[in-house]
């Protein structure tokens, strides 16, 4: 009986000591069996792209780099020659692109070397596609041969820069002679001056001057026409009594010729007055006293003014006179009652140390001249 309840004892010890410990012990799972995975079969022109293992779709295919296919282009012409046209008469060029390449050609920039031409173009042709680039020139600007480019630039590595060429060579509808620009040069003031536009019909074509617009108005015109028509003669006038300053006369002419309905004459040039004085300014930087009163004759302590009429013998120094007193002024005629020469000298007698402003005054019969002066004597 005892050896008995000391064995069911035993037993429950045991039973629970092994729960005990699977409480403990959290269960462990059973070993994963491996995933059998099939290669996938890359289609035509995909590159074979390794599967990972425990992934149940095939990554992303995408293309190898340099695979791009490339464009090739092949264009017609390069230089388009329009010939003879009128002046004013657009030029219109068109040249044809073709793309013989796998791969989509792109024009990327069209730049015209001249603000007178207008270029449109295809920015995209496809493989075994052609397209074109337009362009327009003005000719308004311009007569006789003209020759103008635009540069090309594509993602065609054999083509990505070139250039295209325009010319023609523009005629005058309504010719001019001896210019449609004339100068005058240099005029001095009281001297008018004249210029005259003959203006003829290269087509034989007669026609008349309705109106002249111009914006400066101190200018003086005349308009005439021959008896056939086919001639006028546009004089301009810069007149005595025009200011001191350039002369920019710019005439818009509107006429009756169909193919020329407006046409645009110049006139330039300066009118300066004839009283001339060189130099506007006598500076004596900077001289020593002892050395004033050793070298008396010295060119840095005597400067010369020249003053000049450029239109005749009319001119006549009355008197000068200087501001500070240690400057000695007198006046010579180099050419009678034309021109002269007033010498600036340091008198070494009279010269005071520091710094000295002045102005030296040169009356003629013209009018009274006023020259600044100024130095240091150390």
């Amino acid at each position: 009986m005892r050896k008995r309840i000391a064995a069911l004892l035993g037993t429950a010890l045991a039973i629970f000591a092994f729960a005990s410990f699977a409480q403990e012990t959290p269960p462990q799972p059973p070993p994963a069996t491996p995933l059998k995975i099939k290669p996938i079969n890359p289609q035509p022109g995909q590159s074979k792209m390794p599967v990972k293992q425990g992934e149940g779709q095939p990554a992303e295919l995408k293309p190898v780099q340099g695979s791009e296919k490339p464009p090739k282009l092949v264009i017609n012409k390069t230089e388009f020659d329009a010939g003879a046209i009128s002046k004013g008469s657009p030029v219109q060029a068109e040249f044809i692109l073709e793309n013989k390449g796998e791969g989509t050609l792109q024009i990327q920039r069209v730049q015209p070397a001249c603000g007178c031409t207008v270029a449109s173009f295809d920015h995209e042709i496809a493989p075994g596609k052609s397209g074109k680039i337009s362009a327009t020139v003005n000719t308004q600007a311009y007569q006789g041969p003209i020759v103008k480019t635009i540069q090309v630039f594509t993602n065609d590595q054999a083509m990505q820069n070139f250039q295209l060429t325009i010319k023609a060579d523009v005629k005058a509808i309504l010719s001019v002679q001896p210019s449609e620009n004339q100068q005058c040069g240099l005029v001095f003031e009281g001297q008018p001056v004249e210029k005259e536009f003959t203006i003829h019909s290269e087509d034989n074509t007669p026609f008349k001057i309705t109106q002249v617009q111009t914006e400066d108005t101190k200018l003086r015109y005349d308009v005439t026409s021959d008896k056939d028509g086919l001639t006028a003669h546009f004089k301009v006038t810069v007149p005595a009594n025009y200011p001191v300053g350039p002369i920019t006369g710019r005439f818009v002419l509107s006429t009756t010729h169909p193919k020329a309905p407006t046409l645009n004459l110049n006139v330039f040039g300066t009118i300066r007055e004839p009283l001339t004085v060189y130099p506007k300014e006598v500076v004596f930087p900077g001289l020593s006293k002892d050395y004033i009163m050793q070298n008396p004759e010295d060119p840095a302590l005597n400067k010369l003014v020249t003053v000049a009429f450029e239109t005749g013998p009319e001119l006549k120094v009355n008197k000068v006179e200087s501001s500070v007193p240690f400057l000695a002024v007198t006046s010579e005629a180099t050419t009678p009652d034309q021109r002269y020469s007033i010498k600036i000298h340091l008198d070494p007698k009279k010269v005071k140390e520091g710094e000295f402003d002045g102005k030296v005054t040169i009356a003629t019969n013209k009018k009274v001249i006023v020259i600044p002066v100024s130095g240091r004597i150390f």
